[in-house]
Parts: structure tokens; C-alpha cells; sequence
């Protein structure tokens, strides 16, 4: 029986994408460079703040990422006003999360945003109180899809990995739950098309919240 359900943050319980964009954005513009849509974060997210800056670097033409450190710099001085920008759940999520709860499901996040951040972000969306464990990015523990942060999270709150659930809405989540060793779920309402998710062959994807009070595992 399952007891412990992790999950994403950035495309799973946060609609984010906005924030990642004003930010980076902001940043880009006092480096002379152009502005990007917003609809591209929805590839560049899921590996970190780093890795995000490289790509975006990349399509306004610094290929060889000779800005990034300069504007990663950038990022975080304007993340800390700009993280909570516009960030909400997804519609029936709220709802489902808090019938989770009340059946005794232990409830986290674990997420390659920096620590001060997905707490945040968390907490801007959800308040406080409705997830056991919030873990973000922070020294010691490897990005994912190193499983070190999901197997942290199961061990801190008294739960075996087999009695823990996975879910994200990328490839990268896909690979974290796996390499866990959790029953690892897709969802389809975040950054990516269902294609990349079913490549990586999850035990379950879902299109909607609801599916989750479903779940016969």
C-alpha cells in the first residue's frame, strides 16, 4: 500500500512557467539581449536555474553560454521577487491534494529549484501545512534525476521507497522516479507533451488530477 506521494513542483503542483519567464527575461534585457516567449520555458525548465539560463543563452544566440554565469548572477538577485510571480495551481488540484490528506496520504514536493524558493512558491500557492516534506534544490543533496532527493524525502518521513509514489510531468521526473525505484507517474497537464513521458515508459500516465484519488495501487 502506498503512503507517500512525491511530486514535481515546476509543471505538476505549480503552474510556474511565468515566473521563470518574467525573470529570465528581465535579465536577458540588461544584458542587451532579446526577450524570449514565455511558451519556451515550458522545455527550458525541469533541470535547474542553470541549465535553464543555458538554453535560453543558446536561442538568443550565445551558443557557447560566454553570458551564463553573468546572468545566472542576474537570475537570482531577480528571483527573489520575481519566484512568486504569477505562479498557481492547476485546475482540481487543490481539491485532490487536501482528499489525499484527509485520507492519511503523507504528502511532498521535491524539486530542482533552489530550496528558499520551492518553499516559497509553495507556500504562495498551498499556505502551509498541506505537504510533510518540501525539498528543494540545496548543497549535498545531487539534482534529479538523481533519486538521493526522492529517497531522502521517504526516509525522513518514515516510509520504504515501495511505498512511495513519483509524479512529475517530465523526462526528467520519469527517470527520477525510476531511479528510486518508486511507481512513478506522468501528468499531462504540465510542460510537456505526453510523447516525451510515455518514450520514457512511467508506470501510469494521467490527464487529470482526479485520476490520483483513483488509484488502485
Amino acid at each position: 500500500m502506498k503512503r507517500l506521494m512525491i511530486f514535481d513542483l515546476d509543471g505538476t503542483v505549480g503552474d510556474t512557467v511565468g515566473s521563470l519567464a518574467y525573470t529570465t527575461n528581465r535579465c536577458l534585457k540588461k544584458l542587451s539581449f532579446p526577450e524570449l516567449p514565455e511558451k519556451n520555458f515550458n522545455y527550458y525548465a525541469g533541470d535547474g536555474a542553470r541549465k535553464m539560463l543555458e538554453r535560453a543563452l543558446r536561442d538568443v544566440g550565445d551558443k557557447k553560454g560566454e553570458h551564463l554565469d553573468e546572468l545566472l548572477e542576474l537570475y537570482w538577485k531577480e528571483f527573489e521577487t520575481g519566484c512568486t510571480m504569477d505562479v498557481k495551481s492547476y485546475p482540481g488540484l487543490p481539491h485532490v491534494l487536501e482528499q489525499l490528506k484527509a485520507c492519511g496520504m503523507l504528502l511532498a514536493v521535491c524539486s530542482n529549484k533552489a530550496q528558499p524558493y520551492a518553499e516559497a512558491v509553495i507556500h504562495k500557492i498551498y499556505g502551509d501545512g498541506l505537504f510533510d516534506y518540501i525539498l528543494g534544490e540545496r548543497p549535498g543533496i545531487p539534482r534529479k534525476p538523481d533519486p538521493a532527493g526522492p529517497l531522502k524525502i521517504a526516509d525522513k518521513l518514515g516510509v520504504t521507497p515501495e511505498e512511495c509514489v513519483y509524479i512529475g510531468d517530465t523526462n526528467t521526473d520519469m527517470k527520477t522516479g525510476a531511479n528510486a525505484e518508486m511507481f512513478t507517474i506522468g501528468v499531462t497537464w504540465g510542460y510537456r507533451e505526453r510523447r516525451e513521458l510515455e518514450e520514457l515508459e512511467p508506470d501510469m500516465i494521467i490527464d487529470h488530477p482526479q485520476q490520483l484519488l483513483e488509484l488502485n495501487i
